[in-house]
């Protein structure tokens, strides 16, 4: 229907409506922003990757680990961690042998059922190393 052929209580009902579809779009084009500029800080903060092709040997830190369990099923458990995995991480490259402290910060499963694993190097903790 035009318009024109429109009662003032239509007008105005669809006008509200507008206003709130307008202002919920705002909401997400803020989110979105936020989110990219928060990639965008992430991404200039990485430090340079160099290429590794080494065999790693990481060793944990700990002997047990205390977690707060969040969800269980037949198939799996999901549970949180209050501290950092602390690991001894060793390896070779260009012929220079590396030893150093690192924390588990993220992990990936793949398809094919093999993982990939991110560190991030820490200050050697006292009485940490085993080497």
């Amino acid at each position: 229907m035009k318009d024109n052929h429109k009662t003032k209580e239509e007008l105005i009902d669809e006008l509200e409506m507008h206003r709130q579809r307008l202002a919920e779009l705002e909401r997400k084009i803020d989110k979105l922003e936020a989110l990219e500029e928060k990639s965008s800080v992430k991404s200039t903060a990485r430090h340079p990757r160099v290429k590794l092709d080494a065999t790693i040997e990481f060793i944990g830190h700990f002997d047990s680990v205390q977690a707060k369990g969040i969800n269980f099923s037949e198939g799996g458990i999901c549970f949180e961690l209050n501290e950092a995995l602390p690991f001894d991480l060793r390896f070779a490259h260009e012929g220079e042998m590396h030893k150093r402290c690192a924390h588990l910060i993220w992990m990936k499963r793949f398809p094919d059922g093999g993982y990939r694993f991110g560190f991030q190097f820490v200050q050697s903790e006292e009485n940490t190393s085993r080497y």
